[in-house]
């Protein structure tokens, strides 16, 4: 018994030894951690990027990046989970593997709002760099600000261009706008490519008293540019203005969702990869809910003139599929529902007035990109575009019935040579066909045609173009030609566009273009009720230029002169009016008798940046004049706006806190027609575009907060529309004239008033 308790005596002696010797290499080799170093940059321009928060995932440790966008974690030896965000941008996953060998610094990119994730950074040596390098001057809003300024209420990119310099709006319940006096109507919207017509949410016929919405989803789109000044030629068939707006690609990195709701109704998207990466898919749906809240109200309520109810919804797909390093398929496709309904003040209604609307569109596009070799790329686009729409009067009798549709193919082709040159060519061609059915109605219901007519046709273009660099000079001169031919108006037209660009130094370009552009006429014109066969194309020559300085690497100012000098407009002088004193109500069809220019200039003042302030002021100063050639009548243009204020300004307070607000400002356009006003009484008059709105003004402010999870985001936005509660006017047509004494009745009606809203988005 004795040994056996020295024995045991002297093992424990041993364990301790033991212990003490080996113990706290143990406890070290538990205890030991790796010290992570990074850095956080944006996706796009690779700035660094402060107060952006990084989480491990399975420690739960947390850090926010310096203002040189670093951070450190210490973490155990092992793979990790990353999460990294900060407000107004995406949710990134990112997976390291943490060991001996993590010492350099990892670079993550981090992507703006609901833009498609990535792990590529682009190092852009210019904040303000174009995305096109044949254009002079363009301004283009990136991810980021176009989720700003879309409105959280409609989610629209075409009203986000509305802030844009030069751009002029007054009317709150229209995505429409103007560009340097021009109407929507010479603005070409492209699509990926594709030129789209009348593809919004709205009641057709051209009824001003009702309103407008985009098709085309926020959250599905890139980038939307617009080019006020002049356009390449691979850009046709419009003579003021090109908006190009730039959907986005499903990510290929991981399956990702977002979900919107507002207090107007709820969207969602989901985007990732295929086929191991070799592809990608997104879906993106919006629907309004607003029209249901209005219609319960009207209900309840037996008020007079109750507001319309509106309701939408669309959706919109997008997929891609590399066959080959050379071979890229693509294809997308866009639908939206849109219905009008006044709902319960159809007796106050007038018997041609719209009691209820409805429309439908469509758009497919599919493309097939081949790159043969490095400095050749060849794109083939094949698209198709239908609407449909019918309204009703109060007695539920149709107004207008009927359906666009066009299908078509764009080819373009671009060769970078071997020096100074690419060289790019390309063709559109498009079949046209408009079946519309518009009638109006007597007191007796007794139905009598409006213009209704079943009219196809082709158009077809062609361009080809030349890009000369000097890097020794910092010289870029583009030339080309467009060709343009029309099956309706029987034209062949050809447009030479040139544009040139002087980098003086780091600091300083300045840039000039002029071109020749053609617009031909829509089929109403042509076929509809006061239609003319003969009508031809109308012509437009731009000419700007302009100065941009760098006043430090992410601040830019630029001044840009514009005179656009347009001829054979279409015009049909079929308002009420005096004539020699006596009321006239003569209707002419259109012909293409209007003339004239429009003459100004913009200066911006522009920060772009992903750390606390971004944002733009820019002022735009404006002259019209056209002159009718048969009466000689001469007038301001109808979107004439002499002072356009913009102001987008977005501040990222924290990690988790971003103010944004738009300030817009414009005088007063004209009411278009023959009026003149005493007091609140309007008459008419034997001038044109004499009396003028009220200046419109209006305020938005947002605010919005994020809420960080171990696997998603949530972002609380509060927003107030028409903050000072401003008291903007629109016209929206007067209801009839006296034609004894000239008095006109009806009203301007008054568009947003101060209005709160709320809503949530959730990352995953």
């Amino acid at each position: 018994m004795r040994v056996n308790v020295k024995l045991t005596a002297l093992q424990k002696l041993i364990v301790v030894l033991l212990l003490l010797l080996t113990g706290p290499r143990f406890a070290v080799a538990q205890d030991r951690t790796v010290t992570l170093r990074g850095r956080v940059v944006d996706a796009n321009t690779g700035e660094p990027m402060a107060n952006v928060r990084v989480v491990a995932k399975l420690t739960d440790k947390a850090t926010i990046t310096d203002d040189n966008g670093a951070f450190t974690l210490d973490l155990s030896p092992g793979p990790q989970e990353l999460y990294i965000t900060t407000v107004t941008y995406g949710l990134v996953k990112k997976t390291i593997n943490v060991g001996a060998g993590t010492n350099s610094d990892v670079e993550i990119a981090l992507n703006e709002d609901a833009a498609a994730l990535t792990e590529h950074v682009t190092i852009a040596s210019d904040p303000f760099e174009n995305t096109r390098t044949t254009s002079t001057f363009e301004q283009t809003l990136n991810k980021r600000e176009l989720q700003a300024t879309s409105s959280i209420l409609l989610s629209d990119p075409i009203r986000a261009a509305q802030t844009l310099p030069g751009v002029g709006s007054n009317d709150d319940f229209r995505s429409e706008f103007s560009v340097r006096g021009a109407g929507f109507d010479r603005v070409g919207v492209w699509l990926d490519g594709v030129l789209t017509d009348n593809f919004v949410h709205t009641v057709a016929g051209g009824f001003p008293d009702t309103g407008s919405l985009s098709v085309i989803n926020s959250d599905a789109v890139n980038s939307v540019s617009l080019l006020s000044g002049g356009s390449p030629a691979n850009f046709g068939n419009r003579t003021a203005a090109v908006l190009d707006i730039d959907s986005r690609d499903g990510n290929r990195v991981k399956p990702a969702g977002r979900i919107a709701a507002a207090l107007s109704g709820i969207s969602g998207m989901i985007d990732g990869p295929i086929s191991s990466g070799k592809g990608s898919y997104l879906v993106a749906a919006r629907k309004s809910y607003v029209g249901y809240l209005v219609r319960r109200i009207n209900d309840q309520n037996e008020f007079a003139n109750n507001p319309p109810v509106l309701g939408f919804a669309d959706v919109q797909g997008k997929l891609l599929y590399d066959l080959s390093e050379r071979n890229q398929l693509g294809f997308s496709a866009i639908y939206g529902s849109f219905d009008y309904d006044r709902n319960r003040d159809r007796e106050l209604l007038f018997v041609n007035s719209v009691f209820r609307g409805e429309s439908r569109n469509l758009l497919v596009n599919a493309h097939w990109s081949f790159t043969p070799a490095p400095r050749v790329f060849w794109q083939t686009r094949f698209f198709a575009l239908k609407t449909n729409f019918e309204n009703v009067n109060r007695d539920e009798l149709v107004l207008n019935d009927g359906d666009r549709s066009q299908f078509g193919i764009r080819s373009d082709v671009s060769f970078q040579l071997p020096r100074s040159n690419r060289l790019e060519a390309g063709l559109y061609v498009r079949s046209l066909h408009v079946n519309s059915l518009s009638q109006r109605f007597s007191f007796a219901n007794v139905p009598f045609d409006f213009g209704s007519f079943d009219q196809n046709g082709i158009e077809q273009s062609y361009y080809a173009q030349d890009t000369w660099s000097n890097e020794r000079w910092r010289l870029q001169f583009t030339g080309g030609l467009r060709v343009e031919h029309s099956e309706i108006t029987s034209q062949t037209l050809s447009s030479p566009r040139a544009s040139l660009t002087w980098s003086i130094n780091q600091r300083w370009r300045v840039h000039a273009m002029v071109g020749r552009y053609y617009q031909f006429p829509d089929f109403e014109l042509i076929f509809g009720r006061l239609g003319t066969r003969s009508l031809r194309a109308e012509r437009t020559t731009n000419v700007s230029g302009g100065v941009e300085a760098l006043i430090s690497e992410r601040l830019r100012l630029s001044v840009e002169v514009f005179d656009r000098e347009d001829a054979n407009l279409f015009f049909s002088l079929s308002e009420p009016r005096l004539d020699g004193g006596l009321v006239s109500f003569a209707e002419f069809p259109f012909r293409n008798t209007l003339g004239g220019h429009a003459r100004g200039f913009e200066l911006t003042l522009q920060r772009r940046s992903a750390n606390k302030l971004a944002g733009w002021i820019s002022y735009s100063f404006l002259r019209t004049k056209l002159t009718d050639s048969q009466t000689g009548l001469s007038f301001v243009a109808d979107t004439d706006q002499q002072h356009l204020l913009n102001v987008y300004g977005s501040y990222r307070f924290t990690d988790t806190w971003n103010l944004s607000s738009v300030f817009r400002f414009g005088s007063g356009p004209p009411i278009p027609g023959f009026f003149r006003q005493a007091g609140t009484t309007f008459f008419l008059s034997d001038g044109r575009n004499e009396v003028r709105l009220p200046d419109y003004a209006r305020w938005d402010v947002r605010v919005s907060k994020a809420f960080f999870f171990k696997r998603w985001k949530l972002t609380a936005t509060g927003e107030v529309l028409n903050l000072l509660n401003r008291n903007n006017l629109r016209y929206a047509g007067f209801d009839a004239f006296d034609s004894s004494t000239g008095r006109v009745f009806g009203q301007l009606d008054r568009v947003l008033p101060i209005l709160p809203s709320a809503g949530v988005v959730i990352e995953f």
